[in-house]
């Protein structure tokens, strides 16, 4: 459990970490793995949800720029969060949550900005293959949700992660780094 996942926990409860990268399989260790160290000056998340994954990308980042559907997932199911309160709660500063009203729109932020990490944990359909188009060109992708659930409109995340360059893939658990092999020597 890292720092991060503990002073949630503690402030919120268990229940927060509900649908987060936070509730599965150690997603902490896992982030701490792929992200501690390597000198991310800007990492950006796609799919945001509650901001659990963005509060905890961001002890490894030096900035933090996390999208979301104005009418995500969260809202869809009719949850109420406050994800600005949430972050300042937490004593978190470096974090811009930018919200967008559909892919076309989203696309267009993501060509707007610098960013030299980025964690895809947006849709879980075939878009997923859009996601990494839009952000690849940062050199590093950690996917969430690689995993084979054994129902073709279940594993369009693990399918596609699937279909990379296996030299260029980490895995852990359900996640999996993409490193552009010709940036390799990167941290």
């Amino acid at each position: 459990m890292s720092a991060m996942h503990r002073r949630i926990v503690e402030a919120y409860g268990p229940h927060v970490l509900k649908r987060s990268i936070l509730s599965i399989r150690e997603g902490a260790g896992v982030m701490e793995h792929f992200m501690a160290g390597r000198g991310i000056r800007t990492a950006l998340e796609i799919g945001t949800y509650r901001g659990v994954g963005a509060a905890e990308i961001s002890q490894f980042a030096e900035r933090v720029i996390t999208i979301d559907l104005v009418h995500g997932r969260m809202e869809q199911l009719g949850e109420k969060w406050d994800r600005h309160a949430f972050w300042r709660s937490l004593g978190i500063e470096n974090i811009e949550l930018r919200l967008v009203r559909n892919d076309a729109e989203k696309a267009e932020l993501i060509r707007s900005l610098e960013f030299d990490f980025a964690f895809v944990d947006g849709a879980h359909d075939e878009r997923v293959r859009d996601d990494f188009e839009l952000v690849k060109r940062c050199g590093r992708v950690l996917f969430h949700d690689v995993d084979s659930r054994g129902k073709a409109e279940l594993d369009h995340v693990y399918n596609f992660v699937m279909s990379l360059p296996r030299h260029e893939l980490e895995q852990r658990d359900i996640f999996a780094l993409w490193i552009d092999s010709s940036r390799r020597s990167q941290p």
